[in-house]
């Protein structure tokens, strides 16, 4: 096919992926968006970017990701909360993706238009639905994007040039996401495909030919492991408790595994009735779980069916192997780090996908490359590529369906949390969010039923306790509230809002010292980092000590992006009066506690008090203190102003009787 039509192919798959995810671009933030957009108050600032970046993601203390999430702290310090921006960079590294696929495929293909379909059907992929319509998958589509460009360049240059343009390409993709780390060895299966001759003859060759190319390789991912670990403190450490998945036996482990190569597997082949944001399974997987024992068998299927391949149709094998090779690291050999119940995400084969695309086609090309392609010859066309080509046509089209369908969902939060409790009915996520989204939008009667229906489905997850009780809070039944604060703590003892909720209310029953130990122990230093210092403001604040407070409530407003409306915002302002400081200085003169009402009256004075109930109280501290000379000349000033109540009598009254006394 002349380069021309060639590039106009590719210009017109780009037209329809472009003009398919168009709608994006109107679409709000949804899900870990929010952790992305407003958790953490050091990507707001320019400034703070080295801070930012030299720390993994909330999400996981295994998430070292600085190149691609500077990608995403440029655009909000640019355009700030408008989602626009981000679905559009999103877009544009879909389409630059699908791009390579294309110049990938056309090169495998020695220019046939099978090379440009590929990319189309690569494009238009209902799996790759989440990478796109969701801000927060950007590491995948970048380290997806360095990963297909080390791929180009490796077949684009030589010498020199093509060993640090792959290796940097490679050390780019590893900055993104760590599943890059696998890619040496898909790069190995890449160089073999190309390669004539037996498994072994091309083994040799590979060895002989690219010792440079492999000892850049080498040194670039032993340079980044070196920075992450001065970065990071360690390379890889246990998450906290309740975040990785729990494999169960060594059994329930290989079945787990099973169910994630066949999901995948299955979703690369027919998408088309499974695309879901949370694919949801009981884990650990029960022993009787007959289903998951025939995908094990399945998975074991497609292992023997891919050595075939490597072994009968190389060029074709070698691609697809590449593929399952880039999968090692989500497919649970090491349990991920996920929700209750999701085993895997549809993100994870943005890149995969590319190359069992590129593998199918070399599939359809197999055994043609040393005659056809070769005479440059219509020959090429035979009953096999025309039968795939229409095959393609209506697996394509049920593709742009599919992800038109699909991809509204993800328009903003009520609809995507609504399309997630459809989707997976089993899972607790959609339901438990939902009722929170509810609680937040004040319909707290909407809110019950979704938090009873994720309870229902997942008794041992803690959210829909958790959100129940919000929602019965803002109702009126404080009682049954704090009960469900409680059992949500009682059956997931990590659940971070469950004791922050628990420890508010305990404190409103009187249990200070209660509910500041559930604080400093359960909340504290925990994500949102917010959230205990909020809580602490408040179990001050009703102990009267308001000095504490202030501080607390100061340290959550310094950690929150969005404070405007808050909870310490308000209990700020508050603070700003100085009545409320003098009231509290008044119940320690109460409780005998003259040093802590020393302290509050002092705050007073800098919060332009009213001067008779200023002078009133630091009388009466005064007359406590034993330092009648200074009592009375505040009471003097007061009488002598024409200012006097039965407060004052009292406090003079006071005043001359410790006067009187010997």
């Amino acid at each position: 096919m002349p380069r021309s039509i060639a590039w106009l192919g590719t210009l017109g798959v780009l037209v329809i992926v472009g003009v398919l995810y168009a709608p994006t671009l109107d679409f709000k933030f949804v899900w870990d968006d929010n952790q992305v957009i407003y958790g953490r108050v050091d990507y707001r600032a320019p400034a703070r970017w080295l801070e930012a970046v030299r720390q993994p993601l909330d999400f996981s203390p295994n998430y070292w990701r600085p190149l691609a999430l500077s990608s995403l702290l440029v655009q909000l310090w640019v355009w700030g909360d408008n989602p626009a921006p981000f679905h559009a960079v999103n877009m544009l590294l879909h389409l630059l993706n699908t791009a390579l696929v294309c110049t990938l495929g056309l090169r495998l293909a020695q220019g046939h238009w099978l090379g440009v379909l590929l990319g189309g059907l690569y494009g238009v992929h209902p799996a790759l639905v989440e990478s796109v319509a969701f801000v927060s998958a950007r590491y995948d589509l970048m380290v997806t994007l360095f990963l297909l460009l080390a791929l180009w360049l490796e077949r684009r240059l030589g010498g020199i040039a093509r060993i640090v343009s792959v290796s940097s390409a490679f050390a780019l993709a590893l900055l993104c996401k760590e599943l890059a780390i696998v890619f040496p060895l898909v790069l190995v299966a890449w160089q073999l495909a190309w390669r004539e001759g037996e498994w072994h003859t091309r083994l040799r060759q590979l060895w002989r030919a690219e010792g440079g190319l492999y000892a850049a390789i080498g040194l670039t991912l032993a340079l980044y492991l070196g920075i992450r670990y001065l970065t990071l403190g360690y390379l890889l450490t246990e998450p906290p408790p309740g975040v990785q998945i729990d494999p169960g036996t060594p059994v329930q482990h290989l079945l787990l595994i099973g169910r994630t190569l066949t999901t995948l597997m299955g979703l690369v082949v027919f998408p088309f009735f499974s695309i879901t944001p949370a694919h949801h399974s009981e884990l650990p997987i029960p022993l009787h779980d007959g289903w998951a024992w025939a995908q094990l068998g399945v998975a074991g299927g497609i292992l023997v069916v891919l050595a075939l391949l490597v072994w009968r149709v190389p060029q074709a094998g070698w691609l697809l192997l590449a593929g399952l090779i880039s999968l090692l690291p989500v497919l649970n050999l090491r349990p991920l780090e996920f929700a209750v119940g999701i085993f895997t995400a549809e993100r994870f084969l943005t890149f995969p996908l590319a190359l069992f695309a590129l593998g199918f086609g070399q599939l359809v090309l197999a055994k043609r490359a040393t005659t056809e392609l070769h005479r440059r010859s219509n020959a090429v066309a035979t009953q096999r590529v025309r039968a795939f080509a229409l095959g393609a046509a209506v697996w394509g089209a049920g593709a742009v369906v599919t992800t038109a369908t699909i991809l509204p969902n993800w328009r903003d939060a009520e609809t995507f949390w609504l399309w997630l409790t459809r989707a997976s009915p089993r899972s607790p996520i959609g339901y438990a969010n939902l009722s929170d989204l509810y609680n937040k939008m004040g319909r707290y009667q909407e809110a019950i039923p979704y938090a009873e229906k994720a309870i229902q489905v997942a008794p041992h997850c803690g959210m829909g306790y958790v959100n129940k009780g919000v929602a019965l809070l803002h109702l009126g039944n404080r009682e049954q509230a704090t009960a469900l604060f409680r059992q949500a703590t009682q059956v997931e003892p990590q659940n971070v809002i469950a004791w922050n909720n628990l420890a508010v209310m305990l404190a409103e029953r009187g249990a200070y010292n209660q509910a500041e130990r559930i604080i400093k122990q359960r909340v504290l230093g925990k994500v949102p980092k917010f959230l205990g210092h909020q809580a602490l403001g408040l179990i001050y604040s009703r102990q009267a000590r308001l000095d504490l407070a202030e501080q607390e409530f100061q340290r959550a407003y310094a950690l929150m992006t969005n404070p405007h409306g808050s909870v310490a915002e308000r209990a700020l302002q508050q603070l700003r009066e100085a009545s409320k400081w003098i009231v509290a200085a008044h119940h320690w003169m109460n409780r005998g506690d003259l040093t802590i009402a020393e302290r509050h009256l002092q705050s007073a004075a800098t919060r332009d008090p009213n001067r008779v109930e200023y002078a009133i109280a630091l009388a009466r501290l005064r007359l406590l203190q034993n330092r009648p000379t200074e009592a009375r000349r505040l009471l003097y000033e007061l009488r002598t102003y024409g200012y006097s109540d039965s407060t004052i009598e009292a406090l003079w009254a006071e005043l001359q009787r410790a006067r009187s006394r010997p």
